[in-house]
């Protein structure tokens, strides 16, 4: 009979171990889950204000080396003509020639079009990289929403409290006339000047 009463004993005793042992994981699965969607809109949200503030730092440095680069050719203009004019100063005075009649050979200064190269190779270079962390947002804003819109991960998100920041500033910066494009359906054909 004793034997009956262990046995009767243990039997509770495990259904309660059991009992207890999923009482217990299934908090740990909540807070786990609850754990791991935070630090997930956390590290997402971060990860989109540093994107879009490199972006304004790419597109702030390609323009300053572009107006940097832009000033050269003005500067090579200037002091093409303050050596064209010392030179011809010091072959024919202050006041140029005074003859009635000379027969004047000269010889033009070559004037270096590789400026104009220079500019345009910052010019994509910048645009390139600029367009690299453009993509880097809106891809890391897909993921962020995707996430989002899971149910399981997408509930303990909100639960959360995110998202925490406004996704619509997370937006392309596009050429003015490209979204028109886009809802009209119909390409503006491409003006260079």
């Amino acid at each position: 009979m004793q034997e009956m009463k262990k046995s009767g004993i243990s039997g509770w005793l495990v259904t309660g171990l059991v009992f207890v042992g999923l009482i217990i994981t299934a908090v740990a699965l909540v807070v786990g889950s609850y754990i791991s969607a935070a630090n997930l809109g956390n590290r997402t949200e971060k990860q989109l204000e540093a994107v879009w503030v490199n972006s304004m730092n790419v597109r702030s440095q390609t323009a300053d080396r572009i107006k940097t680069a832009a000033k050269v050719p003005e500067m090579y203009r200037d002091d093409l003509q303050k050596v064209v004019t010392s030179a011809l100063e010091g072959r024919y005075g202050s006041g140029g020639s005074k003859a009635v009649f000379q027969w004047i050979q000269e010889q033009q200064l070559p004037y270096d079009s590789s400026l104009y190269a220079k500019i345009q190779q910052l010019i994509e270079s910048g645009s390139k990289e600029f367009q690299n962390q453009q993509t880097t947002m809106i891809d890391v804003k897909r993921g962020y929403e995707t996430n989002l819109g899971y149910v399981w991960r997408g509930f303990w998100m909100n639960m959360a409290g995110y998202p925490k920041v406004d996704l619509a500033k997370y937006k392309p910066i596009l050429l003015e006339g490209v979204e028109q494009e886009f809802k009209s359906g119909v390409q503006q054909p491409i003006t260079l000047r």
